[in-house]
């Protein structure tokens, strides 16, 4: 049989505890806070060597020894924990390889990997993917409709309550679930390390590779000496890369959409939203509770929402009614009598909350006197609204109070010319963002030089030899 060069080892303990598997999650925690650090810098250095291997051909051996111990540290951790189950010795806190640990991974010497893979990497495995999928469940998951179980969180279940009741692990339920991973970690080494090799469509269970019986006596590994120098400044380029990702992206995101918002202003200013049909069997439609607060000058200057505007557009051609007033004047205009309050669209159809009350018709509603802003009509009737400070509800009606209102409504609000504050967040939030990079790269290259591999040409992780004693020739 073929060897696949990402190597998943694991040897499961004879003899595991029957309650510690419940709180290996709480155990797990500083693990989980540091795998989230090193995913992510994995993720950007896999799109640098990408680039490296695009342009040169080769990818980057210091980053090659940081991802493998990134997957290194998650096989552990997955291992002890909710993965398999395996073992009960806690995972160390390193990339380097623990040869005192149950769970292994190695990656094998290989051919460099050709240049055209980074670009259809991803596109190769979808039907690894798809497996996967199924095997963990990971289907979405509607509001009414639970997910069902995926297929390894129940053997991993079964096995759960095999050692609270039983103080055993069925060898066969290890065995699976350790294939499982094994599979999932040469479809993760295939993307993220660009192993020549296509990962092969199927389940080698158990702890031990299904490598072929050796020809002959292995020679032991010899570890890489470790450096000298101190982890403390790779790490700390590392995680703080890794925070400042967080308001490069916020930034960046930010100037993103003022500047999309900027590109959809007219010629006067507005942005419009699409229309939108509102119906109701009351007798009015409510936006309620629409709080405005410091409508000043600088708030103006800076953001300019103060003319706001509202067309509302009749199908049947019946007059419309359609006006803002403070919420506490509304709530005593509309008391007891039903209406529905617009609360949000759900793709793009309308979502309502009905209040209590009868449903009965109002009085016209332009004989009111609280109204701000009003505009009655047949057509399209447009309601202009410079906004002030306060809690306010926009109510649309029929014009005669009548019960049953059917409109098309569109909204637009005037904003200033946001190229310069969506410009300039968006360069800040680049500049950070290739400094958190830069970051990342440091750290984690150091970090792959220090936790390195053996040197290439080490042989493979493999049992102790055995050797045969020399048999006496008679003489």
């Amino acid at each position: 049989m073929d060897l696949y060069p990402l190597r998943v080892e694991a040897r499961r303990d004879e003899s595991l505890s029957r309650w510690l598997w419940l709180v290996k999650w709480l155990l797990l925690l500083p693990h989980y806070l540091a795998l989230a650090v090193l995913w992510t810098g994995l993720v950007v250095l896999t799109v640098v060597a990408y680039l490296a291997v695009l342009i040169t051909g080769r990818y980057p051996e210091p980053i090659r020894a940081y991802n493998v111990g990134v997957l290194r540290w998650t096989w552990r951790v997955g291992y002890y924990g909710y993965q398999a189950l395996g073992t009960d010795a806690y995972p160390p806190f390193t990339l380097a390889d623990d040869r005192s640990h149950p769970a292994r991974l190695h990656l094998d010497p290989h051919e460099p990997p050709p240049r055209w893979l980074p670009l259809v990497a991803w596109l190769l495995v979808v039907p690894h993917l798809i497996v996967l999928t199924a095997l963990y469940g990971a289907a979405s998951r509607q509001a009414d409709t639970p997910t069902p179980i995926g297929v390894t969180a129940a053997l991993l279940l079964i096995a759960g309550m095999a050692l609270l009741f039983t103080g055993r692990y069925p060898r066969g339920l290890h065995d699976l679930l350790v294939g499982v991973a094994r599979w999932s970690l040469r479809v993760t080494a295939y993307i993220v390390l660009l192993v020549p090799r296509y990962p092969p469509f199927r389940l080698d269970q158990g702890g031990s590779e299904p490598d072929p019986a050796p020809s002959g006596p292995v020679a032991e590994q010899q570890p890489r000496p470790a450096p000298q120098s101190s982890i403390a400044g790779s790490v700390i380029a590392l995680v703080g890369g890794v925070l400042l990702l967080l308001p490069a992206a916020g930034l960046g995101t930010g100037g993103g959409v003022l500047l999309a918002v900027n590109a959809a202003r007219d010629s006067a200013g507005y942005v419009t939203s699409p229309v939108e049909r509102l119906e109701t069997s009351t007798s009015a439609i409510t936006a309620e509770h629409v709080t405005i607060t410091g409508a000043g000058r600088w708030t103006r200057q800076t953001t300019d929402l103060g003319d706001l505007r509202l067309e509302v557009t009749s199908p049947s051609g019946r007059p419309v009614f359609v006006g803002v007033a403070p919420q506490s004047a509304v709530d005593a205009w509309l008391a007891g009598t039903a209406h529905d309050e617009l609360t949000g669209f759900d793709s793009g159809t309308p979502r309502y909350d009905r209040s209590g009350g009868q449903v009965r018709p109002v009085s016209p509603p332009a004989a009111e006197s609280f109204w701000i802003a009003e505009a009655t009509g047949s057509g399209t009737t447009t309601l202009q609204w410079t906004a002030t400070g306060g809690e306010y509800a926009v109510v649309v009606a029929n014009a005669s109070g009548a019960s049953a209102v059917s409109v098309d409504v569109r909204g637009a609000a005037r904003v200033p010319d946001l190229t310069g504050v969506g410009g300039g967040l968006l360069v800040v939030g680049i500049l950070i963002g290739l400094i958190a990079v830069g970051l990342i790269a440091v750290g984690g290259i150091g970090l792959g030089r220090r936790h390195g591999g053996p040197p290439p040409g080490s042989p493979p992780i493999g049992p102790p030899p055995r050797l045969t004693p020399p048999v006496a020739t008679g003489s």
